[in-house]
């Protein structure tokens, strides 16, 4: 599977929280995109650090993506760090050995704000990745910074070599659940 082929869908759903009688529906409810999430836990798994970087870009580049979902699908549980400002996680890639440090940032009002991690060996390529990923889209780049206009998911990004953190646009926000 390439990454151009999968379904990013279930990252844009709102899943309204809400009681199903009717157990065929609830299964229904609970396996909805199912398919699209497997596929995309199983290309995440092991693809290169360029199409990992391309997917989490291609997500957040036109809308608000539920960064909880892709929280789940590359990694495992980790710790919870209460902040003044909302609650940052810091989680361990579930099947990647060439990242570390992962973090999700959410405010005090449960939206996501950024995720951030640590690439192990020194990926040279990664300006040439996002400004390929960031294709079509408005950007002011100042040294390891892209700045989007605001009609992205995304406010900035930051990378070196071995470093990748996107920020989202909270203007954009909302929760997935």
């Amino acid at each position: 599977m390439n990454k151009e082929s999968l379904n990013f869908e279930p990252f844009y759903e709102v899943e309204p929280m809400r009681i199903i009688d009717d157990p065929v529906q609830s299964f229904n409810e609970l396996m909805k995109y199912d398919k699209e999430k497997t596929e995309i836990e199983m290309f995440l798994k092991d693809c290169s650090i360029k199409d990992l970087i391309w997917v989490i870009i291609t997500l957040f580049k036109d809308k608000y993506a539920n960064a909880s979902l892709l929280g789940a699908l590359v990694s495992t549980a980790g710790q919870k760090e209460e902040k003044a400002d909302g609650v940052l996680f810091h989680k361990k890639f579930q099947y990647r050995n060439d990242l570390t440090s992962l973090q999700f940032k959410y405010d005090k009002n449960d939206h996501f704000e950024y995720l951030e991690f640590e690439i192990i060996e020194q990926f040279e390529n990664i300006h040439s990745i996002i400004e390929e990923a960031l294709s079509g889209k408005t950007y002011v780049k100042k040294a390891n910074s892209y700045i989007l206009n605001s009609n992205s998911g995304i406010e900035y990004i930051e990378a070196t070599s071995t470093f990748f953190r996107l920020n989202a646009n909270m203007k954009m926000s909302q929760k997935f659940h």
